[in-house]
């Protein structure tokens, strides 16, 4: 998985109309066939509605269904993604060089469509779309101009690494795994967690402090906590203090890391680093 300086980087190499399709698998996780199927319908204020993917077939002059439904989903149906400030930012930057295209295409269900396609072919007299084939064979190239490469030669990563970016991204930093799920649009919250659990914060510690503080009025953690790293998440707590001159007993390994999935609760803010340098604010329940 790319690190968020490598997906600068593949983006600074990638071919300059593909540069926005890393950004929307990096910072949305669409698939490589949704995020080249992007379109103005898709973009909304603060999010971005998913409703298509490119055909395999599009790189045809005779296709007519250039544009189908999502995987595992049928016509009509669609997810919302969230958008951090630095894909609504490359978003204006690539419409400010390259204005949308109208397709016209048929529907599975024989209707006549139209979608403003902000990844169709410019070239005068090419009619057809780019499908995940040509747009891999690009992001193949970026990686190697990049240097991130194995010991082979070969790219260190695919169109597919940039998902599971930003699902590992979110789960790190304690984004909901049913929330991922949904945007990732997994048929299942099982598959998420078959891929993805072994990323998940650990709640042995919250549910031991929570337990203890309902059926006893003596708080668990009798110190106040050593360290507290704030935005990742991250804190080592104290369960009891040393002699004089020993350092304290840190309770199990001394890392404890929440599980933001409470209903109802307090909802405060934490702030961390996003891709590109940026931050952003979420909001999480805790």
């Amino acid at each position: 998985m790319p690190t968020p300086t490598e997906v600068d980087l593949i983006a600074a190499h990638i071919s300059p109309q593909y540069r926005l399709a890393v950004y929307l698998q990096a910072g949305t996780g669409q698939r490589p066939s949704e995020a080249l199927a992007f379109s103005t319908e898709c973009r909304r204020s603060g999010f971005v509605r998913i409703r298509w993917q490119v055909s395999a077939m599009a790189h045809r002059a005779d296709c007519r269904t250039v544009f189908v439904p999502l995987k595992n989903r049928t016509e009509g149906e669609y997810r919302d993604v969230p958008t951090a400030l630095f894909v609504d930012q490359e978003m204006e930057a690539h419409l400010s060089t390259w204005k949308p295209v109208p397709v016209i295409f048929i529907g599975q269900r024989g209707k006549r469509r139209r979608l403003e396609a902000f990844f169709s072919p410019r070239s005068h007299g090419k009619s057809t779309m780019p499908t995940a084939s040509t747009y891999g064979y690009h992001f193949k190239k970026a990686c190697q101009s990049a240097g991130l490469v194995g010991a082979d030669g070969e790219a260190a990563c695919t169109p597919g690494s940039l998902r599971h970016f930003f699902a590992s991204t979110a789960l790190a930093h304690g984004v909901p795994i049913h929330e991922v799920s949904r945007w990732l649009g997994h048929r299942s919250v099982k598959t998420t967690i078959d891929i993805y659990g072994h990323l998940l914060p650990s709640a042995w510690g919250r549910c031991r402090t929570v337990l203890q503080n309902a059926m006893r009025s003596t708080p668990l953690i009798e110190a106040d906590p050593t360290e507290v790293l704030t935005g990742s998440g991250v804190s080592t707590q104290v369960t009891g203090r040393g002699a004089a001159g020993e350092a304290p007993e840190l309770h199990g390994a001394g890392i404890e890391l929440p599980c933001w999935d409470g209903a109802g609760m307090d909802t405060p803010e934490t702030t961390f680093s996003q891709v590109g340098a940026l931050r952003q604010t979420f909001r999480f329940n805790l």
